[in-house]
């Protein structure tokens, strides 16, 4: 199959659905085996993507990464955000492009959307990639979410941006990244702050660890993806994740934080791609 170059920064694709304007990127042929791509909370789909979808679209995969709502040029809209919200605007995006099954990959907060995707349509995923991220939140971890909020408004834009840049990247990574560190917090502090803090929100009550161990137990493949020096999620909860999902493959990212597709890209898509191509073609 003849590979259709990645989607560059700059031209992003725009489509309705759910009723609002979301814009992704794309690469890949489009008769390929398709892969969703969900990123993770106060990050869009390009800075977080752009090496997968080179990647996954160099091995043959048509790769479609959207961003959630609020973020990235996709519609912000007033009301509480979700999980099961973000996962209507992914079914929808699905419809309007007129995919009935694909391969799901969620990093951090996506992790609980892609679990909440197979809850809503199971019949849409043909196996399902969790990176860095868990399947359910709780009381405890929403009471420090809205602490770190309060204080985030006391805080301003700027110097929040800087403090969550502090705690998402490995020191040693952070020092010898600087310019990409300071682009991040530049990029961060001028998102839409309101919208950002509904993102944070969004995993109250979710609990989807029933859901995809049900699936897997029924045949759906299942891949974990940890980096070992991950604070947001550590490597012995995600080891534990994969343990108690029937038949769940865990790779490691060694020498990593919670950012592993900044990180360590090329650890991350040989991980990714190992487990995708496993699958053949995700009829």
């Amino acid at each position: 199959m003849s590979e259709k170059p990645c989607t560059m920064r700059g031209a992003m694709k725009r489509i309705e659905a759910n009723g609002i304007v979301m814009s992704y990127a794309e690469a890949g042929p489009e008769e390929a085996p398709a892969v969703l791509l969900i990123h993770g909370l106060g990050w869009d789909a390009w800075r977080l993507w752009s090496g997968v979808l080179a990647s996954l679209a160099g091995a043959g995969f048509r790769v479609l990464a959207p961003n959630l709502r609020g973020v990235g040029g996709t519609q912000a809209t007033g009301e509480a955000y979700s999980t099961a919200l973000y996962a209507e605007d992914l079914l929808a995006f699905l419809d309007a492009l007129g995919l009935s099954r694909v391969r799901v990959v969620g990093f951090s907060m996506g992790a609980s959307i892609a679990g909440k995707l197979l809850e809503r349509a199971p019949e849409k995923v043909a196996s399902l990639s969790l990176a860095c991220g868990g399947l359910h939140a709780t009381e405890e971890g929403m009471r420090g979410v809205e602490a770190m909020l309060s204080r985030a408004e006391t805080l301003g834009p700027d110097a929040f941006a800087a403090e969550q840049a502090e705690a998402i990247f490995r020191p040693a990574w952070a020092a010898a990244h600087r310019g990409e560190v300071e682009d991040f917090k530049r990029w961060r502090a001028g998102m839409d702050q309101s919208a950002l803090f509904r993102a944070f929100r969004s995993g109250r009550g979710t609990d989807q660890r029933a859901t995809v161990k049900t699936a897997a137990a029924d045949g759906l493949p299942v891949q974990v993806i940890a980096a070992d020096a991950d604070t947001f999620l550590p490597l012995d909860d995600l080891r534990a994740l994969a343990s108690a999902i029937p038949g769940a493959r865990l790779d490691v990212i060694c020498a990593c934080g919670h950012m592993a597709t900044i990180e360590q890209p090329e650890a991350f898509e040989r991980a990714l791609l190992e487990f995708l191509l496993s699958q053949g073609d995700g009829s």
